[in-house]
């Protein structure tokens, strides 16, 4: 199971209870417990009868709506008066989804967590909480990354282009961008696999990634082999000597490619294109711009660097 779906349908157990949960005994009055859980902060504890077995769970929530409305005696009245039972065991491998599915199925509000046969934690609602909000996050950045190199993907820099196009057009600063392309990629995939071409991806758009330094910056990978660096603020010359960094570090990563008719290793083709947005300019020109030059990049042999204007 690839860590995609593990996050939406799992997530287990063990990862999201809470652990260590305290325990009474079953013959403790009301006022005992409540003391109990005031003194150490906790929400809920576990009941146990004198074999140490678990035999209820009580809450909070439980001295609230239960001691009140049955007006119980807390200094005569056992815990065991108000306590959830019986508990309801998993083991701390199973998935959070197919927990929640048994506590729905169940009408019941917990579940003990075993492994091996012991007890190690409780699952309760907070626990679904704090599970569900990590899936939400997780949805949220698989929403704006690329599931095979991790980096952001179309989407996103699209969204990111046309934000940074505004804010450049209202500061009247430059906007560049670098389109870069995989030197011979198809003959690479049939050569080494496709294995071998997803691990080349991966390594590339690490690369590329791992070279930037400003926190505007932003890398893509904009579709197949081709990549897409956002550079705001960043003027054409400098852009040039930044693109020319990432095509070098590509290069030093010796990935073999016996394929190729412009190395005997990985390389890769960068077009870049620089403007000042305006009114009567727009961020499609700026990519064309880009995809002209990295066109001119790939006549001139490939492996290097070609800027708008050349």
């Amino acid at each position: 199971m690839n860590d995609n779906v593990k996050m939406i349908f799992g997530g287990t157990v063990k990862e999201y209870m809470t652990s260590p949960i305290l325990s009474v005994d079953n013959d403790a009055t009301l006022k005992e417990v409540a003391d109990f859980m005031n003194s150490d902060k906790t929400s809920v504890v576990l009941v146990r009868n004198k074999n140490h077995g678990y035999i209820g769970v009580v809450t909070d929530a439980d001295f609230t709506h239960k001691v009140a409305v049955k007006e119980y005696s807390v200094n005569t009245t056992t815990i065991e008066s108000i306590m959830s039972a019986p508990i309801k065991a998993v083991d701390g491998s199973i998935f959070m989804a197919d927990a929640n599915g048994i506590i729905r199925q169940s009408g019941i509000r917990h579940l003990a967590v075993t492994e091996n046969g012991e007890f190690i934690g409780l699952l309760s609602a907070m626990n679904f909480f704090e599970y569900y909000k990590d899936v939400e996050e997780h949805l949220s950045n698989l929403a704006v990354h690329d599931g095979l190199t991790g980096i952001y993907n179309r989407r996103y820099f699209d969204e990111t282009l046309a934000r940074e196009w505004k804010r450049t057009m209202r500061e009247k600063a430059p906007l560049s961008l670098i389109m870069l392309d995989i030197d011979y990629f198809k003959k690479y995939n049939d050569t080494y696999g496709h294995q071998a071409g997803d691990e080349c991806l991966r390594q590339v758009a690490t690369t590329i990634s791992g070279a930037l330094r400003r926190p505007a910056d932003m890398a893509a990978r904009y579709g197949g082999e081709e990549f897409v660096v956002v550079l705001p603020n960043l003027k054409l010359e400098d852009s040039a000597k930044f693109g020319e960094t990432i095509r070098a570090k590509i290069e030093a990563l010796k990935m073999e490619h016996k394929q190729s008719d412009a190395n005997p290793f990985i390389t890769v083709s960068l077009g870049i294109a620089s403007i000042v947005p305006s009114s009567i300019s727009s961020y499609e020109e700026l990519v064309g711009a880009a995809d002209k030059a990295l066109y001119s990049a790939k006549n001139k042999g490939r492996n290097r660097v070609c800027v708008a204007q050349d």
